[in-house]
């Protein structure tokens, strides 16, 4: 699924988790985390940390793919 906006992304964490059953409070149980945290990310995905999104991504066992747009990167923009 491409994810285009922060509701896109809430409305695919809360289906992953429902999909496996899980209520809020027991997936933050598993990383370690309130129940609160969790819906927090669920109804405000745009403050959502990379590292929480990262956490709730392996609880849920869902992969993350960021893609450029083709000829985007160049030799110059990968130089440290």
């Amino acid at each position: 699924m491409k994810i285009n906006t922060p509701k896109d992304l809430s409305a695919l964490l809360r289906d992953a988790r429902k999909a496996k059953k899980m209520n809020q409070a027991e997936l933050a149980k598993q990383i370690g985390v309130y129940q609160r945290v969790i819906s927090n990310c669920e109804t405000m995905p745009e403050k959502m940390s990379v590292d929480m999104l990262l956490k709730l991504s392996a609880a849920l066992n869902l992969d993350i793919k960021v893609e450029l747009p083709q000829n985007t990167i160049t030799k110059r923009s990968l130089s440290f």
